[in-house]
């Protein structure tokens, strides 16, 4: 018998984990680092397992009750078939466990379990429509070739731009001063970097870039500008695809969204987690790949 609902939200940067009890009261919750199955299933696997173990300690539970516990998980890149049924080969010491995107897992937290929309803008971006009992997802294929409005996104974005301003192509930036002395100054090392980078790695200088067009920096100012317009292409084009209800999460989806106003953006009910944790209560929700 299940006496303990586990709901895990992976990205490419973090994995959170949650337990609740069968009566929905919070006992524990832990956190690692990224479990974004493109980053390689052992990684994912092993980054799931010790979240779930720091918030199981942090409920107090020994490890025989992992035996009484329903997992759901949510998970960047589920929805790629070859990744979604690798993960689930993996071996788990739980009672139940189900899989599916970190998009749906956001939605169906957003919406209290029914039907909705969001676009999810952190280190990745997608869009995804639960309409009509179907999933629709829109952009979130990875970095470099979608995910665009993300922080990954605007992190390359701003590499790009201040390799352009050391050239002398663009006007001076303090944004493009710091990025450059990150790298000391050298071009190559900005080159070497870039061969080995995660999409976390470009995402570390999202943050960066708010602060920057705080200060009244024209170059992120502009960043930001791009970023919004990238956000309100898909936003724009999932209303069209008859989402009339969409939540704007993640990092940069919150900071940014009071310029996005005009989708009437609507405020999410839960998060990742407890959608997650209602994905493994029922057998309701669309399957990935059934």
């Amino acid at each position: 018998m299940i006496e303990f609902w586990v709901g895990v939200d992976g990205g490419g940067t973090h994995s959170r984990a949650r337990i609740r009890d069968r009566a929905g009261r919070l006992l524990g919750e832990g956190r690692t680092a990224g479990s974004n199955l493109e980053l390689g299933i052992a990684l994912a696997h092993g980054n799931v397992l010790a979240a779930i173990d720091q918030a199981r300690i942090e409920a107090g539970l020994g490890e025989d009750a992992q035996q009484r516990m329903g997992v759901g998980l949510a998970l960047a890149s589920a929805e790629l078939a070859d990744c979604y049924h690798a993960m689930l080969t993996m071996p788990f010491p739980f009672a139940r466990v189900k899989l599916t995107s970190d998009a749906f897992g956001a939605c169906l937290g957003a919406f209290g379990g029914q039907e909705g929309a969001i676009l999810i803008a952190g280190t990745g971006s997608a869009g995804l429509i639960y309409r009509d009992g179907r999933l629709r997802t829109c952009s979130g294929r990875g970095f470099p070739v979608s995910d665009l409005g993300s922080g990954a996104w605007l992190g390359l974005r701003a590499i790009q731009q201040s390799l352009l301003c050391h050239d002398g192509i663009l006007p001076p930036s303090p944004l493009a001063v710091r990025l450059m002395d990150h790298f000391r100054r050298d071009q190559a090392e900005v080159v070497r970097w870039a061969a080995r980078a995660l999409p976390a790695d470009y995402g570390r200088f999202a943050p960066w870039v708010f602060d920057a067009a705080s200060d009244g920096d024209e170059l992120a100012t502009a960043l930001l500008d791009e970023t919004c317009a990238q956000l309100g292409t898909l936003l724009e084009g999932m209303t069209q695809l008859g989402a009339d209800r969409i939540a704007l999460l993640g990092g940069i989806g919150m900071r940014l969204a009071p310029r996005l106003a005009r989708f009437n953006l609507v405020t999410p009910k839960a998060d990742a987690l407890d959608g997650a944790i209602l994905f493994a209560q029922s057998e309701e929700y669309p399957c990935l790949h059934p």
